[in-house]
């Protein structure tokens, strides 16, 4: 009697496990022939049971099913937003159990590259929308996914910035930081973040320093570090390590161009024109160099002209004249300063700007006009 009782026990364990063997092999078979609906309804019961729900296969094909629902036009109205986070978890799971080189563990980096792309597009959806908390939330879920790709991070920095929340964006530029992501662009935005959200120089000064580390050359970045020297009384380090830095690389022309910006900063207008002039010599190409130069003679002009136009009349008739033709001279200095610098670059727009000022105040209407309908 025990016997037939072991047996009959025996016989009904393995009718049950049989029966949830049964719903795995028949959601594969429902997924194969496109009823998503009864695959996912059987996949559900096979992870919920006590003899399918520790089995990689369970898993795999609960993720793929998942997935392939979402965007479906008949089965997608089954999905909702946590639905992507569910594949994710599903295939997790598969490689919990399964271990990256199993059976259905090695075909889950296929599946999680398939993700992330549904991801992204639903992300890039809602961004292009304006609705950026959606947006961010998918791009956050995006680099969970891919957590190597920066892509979902960097345009979750650009939507946190587009919507107001700048310590958010900060966040996913120091992000992108860890990731090896360390583009000049990428310590130019959070500089400037940090600056809309005022943030101590000490915290802005990190990050120019670290940016510099990275890009020894960025013009800009050295300007915004010169620009802190300054406000914190720390000129003659920042000219120290200028000066050092010009010593190991004579060649680098945006030293110099930096150099006299600082020199400008101090007041000392003659020492920035022969630094430029520096600049120009080591690197004919050198767009800072020439704007600058133009810039400084055309200052000197406007200065002169300034004092001409302070004089009163008896005042003007003796000195107002020279006065104006001196003013002239440099008006004329500055014309091949911003004639090159409009040769290396010809779109940009203040260069253009001030050739046409200049082309005004010297009489040179044609080619005020030029100008004008080109950046017009």
């Amino acid at each position: 009697m025990k016997k037939v009782l072991l047996t009959a026990l025996v016989a009904g364990t393995i009718s049950v496990a049989s029966a949830q063997n049964s719903a795995v092999n028949s959601a594969v078979l429902n997924h194969k022939n496109g009823t998503l609906d009864k695959a996912l309804a059987d996949i559900e019961k096979a992870t919920e049971h006590k003899k399918t729900k520790e089995k990689p296969k369970t898993w795999f094909y609960r993720g793929v099913i998942l997935q392939d629902m979402i965007g479906n036009p008949i089965y997608g109205k089954n999905t909702d937003e946590n639905t992507p986070l569910e594949v994710l978890e599903s295939f997790n799971k598969t490689v919990e159990l399964d271990g990256e080189n199993g059976e259905y563990g090695k075909q889950v980096p296929e599946r999680m590259q398939m993700l992330y792309g549904q991801v992204l597009n639903q992300a890039v959806e809602f961004h292009n929308n304006q609705d950026w908390p959606n947006a961010i939330s998918k791009y956050e879920l995006a680099h969970k996914i891919s957590p190597e790709d920066t892509t979902a991070v960097l345009y979750a920095a650009y939507a946190s910035t587009a919507d107001n929340k700048y310590d958010q964006a900060i966040g996913f530029y120091d992000e992108l930081l860890k990731m090896g992501h360390t583009t000049e662009d990428v310590y130019k935005a959070k500089v400037q973040l940090q600056q809309a959200t005022e943030a101590s120089d000490d915290a802005i000064m990190q990050t120019l320093a670290a940016g510099l580390e990275q890009h020894p050359n960025s013009v800009y970045l050295m300007q915004e570090e010169l620009k802190y020297y300054l406000k914190n009384d720390r000129a003659d380090e920042a000219m120290a390590k200028l000066d050092k830095a010009i010593a190991a690389d004579p060649s680098n022309a945006s030293l110099y161009a930096v150099k006299g910006n600082l020199l400008e900063r101090k007041k000392d207008l003659d020492g920035a024109r022969e630094v430029y002039k520096k600049a120009t010599e080591v690197d004919p190409t050198n767009f800072d160099a020439y704007y600058n130069l133009g810039v400084l003679e055309f200052n000197r002009g406007t200065d002169v002209n300034n004092k001409a136009a302070k004089m009163d009349y008896a005042t003007y008739k003796k000195k107002g004249k020279a006065l104006e033709a001196e003013a002239k001279k440099y008006y004329q200095a500055s014309v091949p300063y911003f004639e090159k610098a409009h040769e290396i670059r010809p779109d940009d727009k203040s260069t253009i700007q001030n050739l046409i000022n200049v082309y005004t105040r010297l009489g040179r209407k044609a080619d005020a006009d030029k100008l004008s309908a080109k950046l017009n």
